[in-house]
Order: C-alpha cells, then structure tokens, then sequence
C-alpha cells in the first residue's frame, strides 16, 4: 500500500511538473494557450515589443463589431508595423493581460522629430541597432506627457494571444515581415 501511495504521489507531482511547463517556454516569455491549437502551424505571427523585449504574437486580425475591450493596450508607432514592430502593454500571467487589444496609434506632436524623441529619455536602447523608437509602454507614455507625441485611439480591438518565439517559429507559420520602413530623424511620423 505505501509503494502505491509513493506511486500515486509521484505521478501527480510529475503531471504538476508537466502542466506547468506547458505554461511557457522560459520565464521571461509567457505564452498565451488559451488556443492551443494555434501554436502548431498555420497561423500568422509576428514580433513586437515589451519593456525592452522582443515578444511574439499570433496576428488573428481586427475584432468586427469591438470598439473597445479590457485593459490591454497595443502600440502602433506611425501606423501598424510601419516603422516598427508594435509595443504592447502586459504579457500572459500580468493582471489586465488578454489576447484582445485596444489599438493606439502614435504620431508625433506637430513640429516635433524624431531627433527630439531620440535625444529625450524615452528613446529605446535598440535604435541605433534594430531601428526600434520605442520598447516599452512607460517610454510611450512618458514621451506622451513631455509633449513629444500623440496616441490616437481609433476604437479598435485585434486579437493577437502572446507566443513564444519557438511558437511562433512553428513550421507552417507566416511570420509578418520586419523589413520596416527607416525613421528620419530630420521629421515626424
């Protein structure tokens, strides 16, 4: 009897051990499984951004019929995926987090350059290797409140559940292309 308890016990502490590395590949990128059959191939994916990170993200397009939905927050520097990947506001595990993102377009203030962003605080680390304005939200923000940008809220939702990169690598994925038009740092956006 006690081997079968010792058994019983180990069994249920490997499936704990299992179910729980199913909740992500590495700690520092969570995945979103509440559908997981979108994370073997199929699907469009696609890069952004989270506090100086590079996430992933399955691309499941525009909401018909939502204008608005929860806290979640995405990001659109100029335009989507215009001059760069976007920049989301919470990851899977984060209290506000949900595959279905408010969409806010960011421009800047009339007469401001992107030399003024570059040369303010809110400037991301990745410009001068990756072309990346901004990574995280609290930059957007507080480039906001300095009067250096604008954030349009078109009242648009799109769902796009966070992946892992290997996710998101799946064979028979489409990943969108990051071949994203060049800032000039002499001009707006």
């Amino acid at each position: 009897m006690l081997n079968l308890k010792f058994f019983i016990g180990l069994l249920a502490i490997s499936l704990l051990a299992f179910i729980g590395c199913q909740q992500s590949d590495t700690i520092n990128n969570p995945i979103d499984n509440s559908n997981t059959s979108l994370l073997k191939g199929g699907a469009t994916t696609a890069n952004g951004w989270y506090e100086e990170e590079e996430i992933y993200y399955i691309d499941q397009g525009v909401e018909q019929g939502v204008t608005e939905r929860g806290d979640n927050q995405i990001y659109l520097i100029g335009g989507n995926r215009l001059y760069q990947a976007n920049v989301v506001l919470f990851l899977p595990g984060e209290s506000g987090y949900s595959p279905h993102w408010n969409v806010n377009v960011v421009h800047t203030v009339a007469g401001v350059t992107v030399s003024d962003i570059l040369a303010s605080p809110y400037a991301s680390s990745h410009y001068n290797s990756d072309g990346v304005l901004f990574d995280d939200v609290a930059d957007i923000m507080g480039a906001q409140q300095a009067n250096l940008i604008t954030i349009d809220h078109p009242g648009v939702v799109v769902n796009c559940p966070i992946v892992s990169e290997k996710a998101a690598d799946a064979p028979g994925n489409t990943p969108l292309p990051e071949d994203f038009q060049s800032f000039d740092p002499n001009v707006g956006f």
